[in-house]
C-alpha cells in the first residue's frame, strides 16, 4: 500500500520545478527588459498610442492588447518595463497550462496518489513547458508584448479546459455547463487578443465530428459555449458595426482574398523555412511525427486536430500569398506536448538509438542557442538588412532627435505674439508609433496618407481637423510642425506645399560601423493645410 506521506514530496516535485524555472526566466526576462538592446517594435508603441483612445476595438486588432496595456502602464508608468511586462507574465502562465495540460492527458490516473507509474505525465509536461520556453518562436514573445502574448495563453487554457470537458465525458461523468461557459468565454476573450482565434472552433469541431466525441454535438453545450463566445466578443462586432466593418476588410486584404487564387512556390518556400528558423529543424520534426504517431487515441486525437489543421491551412495559404512566420503559431502547441510524450519522456527516450538520442540532444539545444542568440543579434554582426531584430533597435536615437526639434520650435514659437503650436508628424504608422513613445512628454502624433493603405491613425481625427480645432479656438496662433519618415529621400510635394517652408535635419543610425537606420526629418513653419490621399486598400 502507498504511504501518501512518502509520495507527496513526489508529487509537488515537477510542479516545484517549474515554478522555480519559470521565476528565474522571468527575472533573467525583467533584466532584459530594462537594460537590453531592444526598443519598443512599431506594434508594440502603436499598441500604447492606442490606450490614449481607449475604444471597444480597434481597425486591425481587436482591444484586449490595448487594455492590457492600458493596466500595466498605469501601474508601472510609460516605459518599456510598464509596456512590456505582461509579456513576461503570459509566457510564465503559458508554460503552466500547458503543464497542466500535459498532467491532464498523460497522468495514468490524476486523482490516485503518485507512483512511478502515473508520474510520467508531470515529467512530461515539464519538459513540454521548459520546451515552449526555449523555441525561438514563443520565447520571443516572453520579452515583446504583442497580441500573441495573451493570445496564445487564452490558446492554451481553452485547450487544456476543452481536455477537462473530454476526460470527465470519456470517464462517464457528465461536465457540468460551468465548463462549457468558462470555455465560451476564454475563446471569447480570445477572439478580442487575435482572430485567428476561429481556428480554436474549427479545430475543435473537427475533433468532435472525426471521433468518438460526436454525441456531443447532439447536445446543447457546445452551441452554448460558441454563443457565449460570441457575446464576449460583442464589442468587437459593436465596434465594427459602426465602422464598416473595416477589420473585415483589412483581414480580407492581408490575406490576399481578392488576389484569388495563384501558385506561388517561392511563398512556399519562405514560408517553410522561416518555420524550420522559428521552431528549428529537429524541434519541428519531431512535433510533426508525433502528432502523427499518436494520432487513434483520444488524447493522441486531440492532440493532432488542435494542431494539423492549423498548419496545412497555412502552409496551403502560402502557395497563394504571404504568410508570416507566426500565423501558425498556435498549431505547435499540442504538437510540443505529443513531441513531449513520444521523444522525451523516459522510458521512450532510453528506448531510442544512440543516433536518435544524440539528435534529438543537439536539436533541443541548437534551439535555445537560437534563442539566446536571437535576444543578441548584435553578436552576430549581421547586415540591418537580414537582421529580423534591427527593426527594434534605433528608435530611442530617433527619439532624442525628435525630441531635440519639438523643444527648438517651441522655443522659436515663443518670438510670435500669440504663441505656436507644434505638431509631430509622420507618412507610416510605425514612425508615427514611435515617435509619439520615444519623444519626451509624449504628445499626441498625426500619419498622414500619401498614398498608403488604411492604417489605425485614419481611424482618429487627423492633422487638418486638428489643425481647425486650433484655429477656431486661437485663430492666429501659428502651427509648426516636427515631419519624420524613414529612409533617405526628399520631401514629399504635398507636405512641402503644407507649409510656408521646411528644413532638412536627417538623421542616421549607426551600429557596429554599419548604418542602421536611416531618417529624413523636417522642421516645418506655419501649416496651412494638407491635401491628403484618400486610402483605397486595407
Amino acid at each position: 500500500m502507498i504511504n501518501p506521506e512518502t509520495t507527496k514530496p513526489t508529487r509537488i516535485s515537477y510542479s516545484a520545478m517549474l515554478a522555480a524555472a519559470l521565476g528565474l526566466i522571468s527575472l533573467l526576462r525583467v533584466f532584459y527588459i530594462l537594460w537590453g538592446p531592444l526598443d519598443l517594435s512599431p506594434d508594440e508603441a502603436l499598441y500604447w498610442d492606442c490606450t490614449r483612445r481607449p475604444e471597444l476595438s480597434y481597425y486591425t486588432k481587436g482591444p484586449l492588447i490595448v487594455y492590457l496595456m492600458l493596466i500595466s502602464t498605469h501601474m508601472f508608468g510609460t516605459s518599456v518595463f510598464g509596456v512590456r511586462i505582461l509579456a513576461v507574465v503570459f509566457s510564465a502562465l503559458s508554460s503552466l497550462y500547458l503543464y497542466k495540460l500535459c498532467v491532464s492527458m498523460f497522468d495514468a490516473s490524476p486523482d490516485s496518489p503518485v507512483t512511478p507509474v502515473n508520474r510520467e505525465g508531470q515529467f512530461v509536461g515539464f519538459t513540454a513547458a521548459m520546451l515552449f520556453q526555449i523555441i525561438p518562436l514563443y520565447a520571443a514573445y516572453g520579452v515583446i508584448f504583442t497580441i500573441d502574448s495573451p493570445f496564445v495563453y487564452l490558446w492554451i487554457a481553452s485547450l487544456y479546459t476543452f481536455w477537462k470537458i473530454i476526460s470527465l465525458e470519456e470517464r462517464g461523468k457528465n461536465a457540468g455547463y460551468g465548463l462549457w461557459i468558462l470555455l465560451g468565454i476564454l475563446t471569447g476573450v480570445g477572439f478580442m487578443a487575435k482572430y485567428i482565434m476561429a481556428f480554436f472552433y474549427i479545430c475543435a469541431f473537427l475533433f468532435l465530428i472525426l471521433t468518438k466525441n460526436r454525441r456531443l454535438l447532439k447536445t446543447p453545450k457546445p452551441y452554448i459555449s460558441f454563443i457565449v463566445g460570441i457575446i464576449a466578443l460583442s464589442p468587437v462586432i459593436i465596434w465594427n458595426a459602426a465602422h464598416g466593418w473595416v477589420t473585415l476588410k483589412h483581414t480580407a486584404g492581408h490575406a490576399h482574398v481578392a488576389d484569388g487564387f495563384k501558385l506561388l512556390p517561392l511563398s512556399l518556400l519562405e514560408f517553410t523555412g522561416s518555420q524550420l528558423g522559428v521552431v528549428t529543424p529537429v524541434v519541428l520534426f519531431l512535433i510533426i511525427a508525433a502528432l502523427f504517431r499518436l494520432r487513434g487515441s483520444q488524447r493522441g486525437d486531440f492532440l493532432f486536430y488542435f494542431s494539423i489543421p492549423v498548419l496545412l491551412f497555412f502552409t496551403l495559404k502560402s502557395i497563394q500569398g504571404k504568410v508570416q512566420a507566426n500565423w501558425a503559431m498556435t498549431g505547435y502547441i499540442t504538437g510540443i506536448a505529443a513531441a513531449a510524450w513520444v521523444y522525451y519522456k523516459k522510458e521512450a527516450f532510453r528506448a531510442l538509438s544512440i543516433h536518435a538520442k544524440r539528435t534529438i540532444v543537439i536539436g533541443t539545444a541548437a534551439a535555445l542557442v537560437v534563442t539566446i542568440v536571437g535576444h543578441f543579434p548584435v553578436v552576430l554582426h549581421l547586415h540591418p538588412d537580414n537582421d529580423p531584430a534591427s527593426r527594434l533597435r534605433g528608435w530611442r536615437e530617433f527619439g532624442d532627435r525628435i525630441t531635440t526639434l519639438y523643444g527648438e520650435l517651441k522655443q522659436e514659437g515663443k518670438a510670435y505674439p500669440h504663441g505656436t503650436e507644434v505638431l509631430l508628424v509622420s507618412d507610416k504608422y510605425q514612425v508615427t508609433a514611435e515617435m509619439a513613445f520615444y519623444t519626451q512628454g509624449n504628445p499626441l502624433v498625426y500619419c498622414i496618407n500619401l498614398g498608403r493603405r488604411v492604417n489605425e491613425y485614419d481611424m482618429w481625427p487627423g492633422i487638418n481637423e486638428y489643425a481647425q480645432k486650433i484655429r477656431m479656438s486661437a485663430p492666429l496662433r501659428r502651427i509648426d510642425a516636427v515631419f519624420a519618415t524613414d529612409g533617405s529621400q526628399p520631401l514629399h510635394p504635398f507636405v512641402a506645399f503644407a507649409f510656408d517652408r521646411c528644413e532638412k535635419t536627417p538623421l542616421t543610425v549607426n551600429e557596429n560601423g554599419q548604418i542602421l537606420r536611416e531618417y529624413s526629418i523636417f522642421k516645418c513653419y506655419n501649416f496651412k493645410g494638407m491635401i491628403e490621399v484618400k486610402p483605397n486598400t486595407y
